[in-house]
């Protein structure tokens, strides 16, 4: 219950000793109740986002507001080459989570919680597709991204093996699908 108005799979995230991790918790009804997110969908994700991060930090006894560390290697980035390296993740996936730990820490700075954020900008070069109104972009094909978070990467399509395009074939009975199959493939 938020404000008397239920909202039931809602995340909240608890410390050990079971008691609210406030910051997060005030970050996920601030992010996650705007309006402009509007989806249900997105509030398992945020909210894993940020238990694996208090997780982590958790783990190597590190205090999430303790950004001016003099390390090399500040929060974020340990925790972007933990799940890189460590856990293996997709780069996708690494990405959606650094996305939302960013925002988090935006927020912290906002309410004052931290000093300065656990990362940077930089203006990074990006493809911009041609379009009908490609002349009035005036990004001049530069973008400003935070730091930590890795350049975004296309799969390649996976096709089929000459075997299994065979079993496919072989197992449609109707003439007209089969021939849909072949121009398809």
């Amino acid at each position: 219950m938020i404000a008397g108005q239920p909202y039931p799979g809602f995340r909240i995230l608890l410390w050990d000793s079971m008691e609210s991790c406030v910051p997060a918790n005030q970050f996920l009804r601030h992010y996650l109740l705007r309006g402009a997110i509007g989806s249900r969908h997105s509030w398992p994700s945020t909210g894993r986002a940020l238990y694996d991060l208090f997780s982590f930090l958790q783990a190597h006894e590190i205090d999430w507001r303790d950004v001016d560390r003099g390390e090399a290697k500040s929060l974020v980035p340990a925790y972007r080459d933990y799940c890189l390296v460590t856990c293996e993740l997709a780069l996708n996936t690494t990405r959606q989570r650094l996305t939302y730990i960013c925002k988090f820490y935006e927020f912290a700075l906002k309410e004052g919680w931290v000093k300065r954020l656990p990362f940077a900008y930089e203006e990074r070069t990006v493809r911009r597709e041609t379009g009908l109104l490609a002349h009035i972009d005036a990004s001049g094909g530069k973008a400003v991204a935070n730091d930590v978070m890795p350049r975004s990467h296309k799969t390649l399509p996976k096709f089929l093996s000459m075997a299994e395009i065979k079993a496919l074939l072989s197992a449609a009975e109707n003439p007209h699908h089969r021939m849909m199959m072949r121009l398809g493939l």
